[in-house]
């Protein structure tokens, strides 16, 4: 077995090779991939790891039909390289081969062709409204500088819409407020034509059906699900995934003293936001949902309250995926819980 530790960068890349009884071999720069999958084909029995970063499908690609074992492990997770006090490219594919030898690393995730590219649609898409927010919360500053009460109602509804155009304002204020009206209905039009391809994907995917059983989850939120979580096998129980978005609280101990402190906010960013929208969702449509929130808020605060609700949706996700079932209201006192078919012993979320 040849142990390959990879560099990669976009024009060149530092490889290191160890073999069976742990020596380097080899250690040098290749000027570009083309070269480097050829030297990789010269390789019997070859494992090769490199870290995850920016590029790296291409990467993947270059290496296919290359006959190595490719293997990528999360940078956060290599804190030898990351904090190495005499860090340079052929340092850290030493390590990198060290690590692979010794089977010391996390390994990442690598999602294919399919997944990759609905990642960006529904990244995209989450971009946009994060744009759109943003771009209302500038029109609100403007209209508050410029001296105008806050309004009771939606300023942005379609029937409200005369009330941005004819508002009273200084000249350069008003050039700068239609700007920001004219970029809010670029944003929200680009908006409407990535809705209309995740309503197609979701009308041929029984699975988003499925989701969109859970209270607070829409459309949107059940196709960001499926595209961030890949393939549910990865995620041996509704804990693994939830931790993967995030939702998990950190802990602390020492000796008999354990602390518990905030969420991980590790995992896919976008995942973790679009269930904490639905969960303020969850908790003004479920009765269940709602009294969790409630007793937390009283305990602790509401983000905390908030957070554990959507980490509840998440473990609810993970079950109706793995069982391939509905979600099932419930009661106020108990949880929701996916519904359970007929001679088949369903798990409680």
């Amino acid at each position: 077995m040849i142990y390959v530790g990879l560099d990669y960068h976009t024009k060149d890349s530092q490889i290191s090779i160890w073999n069976e009884t742990g020596e380097e071999v080899w250690n040098g720069r290749v000027d570009s991939q083309a070269e480097l999958a050829e030297m990789l084909r010269q390789l019997p029995d070859a494992k090769v790891l490199f870290e995850a970063g920016y590029g790296w499908p291409r990467l993947v690609k270059a290496l296919d039909g290359a006959g190595v074992e490719l293997k990528m492990c999360h940078p956060a997770e290599n804190r030898k390289i990351a904090t190495d006090r005499r860090k340079s490219d052929s340092r850290d594919a030493k390590n990198l081969a060290v690590y692979l030898k010794a089977g010391v690393f996390k390994e990442a995730y690598m999602p294919d062709d399919e997944v990759r590219d609905e990642r960006q649609l529904v990244r995209t898409r989450t971009n946009l409204t994060r744009e759109i927010t943003m771009a209302k919360n500038r029109i609100h500053s403007l209209l508050a500088y410029a001296g105008i009460p806050k309004q009771s109602d939606n300023i942005f509804a379609k029937k409200r819409r005369w009330y941005l155009e004819t508002v009273e304002v200084p000249e350069n204020t008003r050039l700068v407020l239609d700007a920001e009206i004219k970029a809010l209905d670029f944003l929200g039009g680009l908006r409407m034509d990535l809705d209309k391809r995740l309503a197609e994907l979701n009308r041929r995917d029984p699975r988003a059906r499925l989701l969109k059983t859970i209270p607070g989850v829409g459309g949107f939120t059940a196709r960001v699900i499926l595209a961030e979580m890949g393939e549910i096998d990865r995620f041996s129980t509704a804990k693994a995934f939830s931790c993967y978005c995030g939702l998990t609280p950190k802990q602390h101990q020492s000796g008999s003293t354990m602390r518990t402190m905030g969420i991980t906010k590790e995992g896919s960013s976008h995942l973790r936001w679009v269930l904490v929208q639905a969960a303020w969702v969850a908790v003004r449509r479920d009765p269940a949902f709602r009294e969790t929130f409630e007793k937390l808020r009283e305990e602790k605060n509401a983000p905390t309250a908030i957070c554990a609700v959507a980490r509840k949706l998440s473990v609810a996700a993970w079950y109706i995926l793995n069982d391939n079932v509905p979600f099932r209201a419930s009661k106020p006192g108990t949880e929701g819980q996916p519904v359970e078919p007929r001679g088949k012993s369903g798990h409680q979320p």
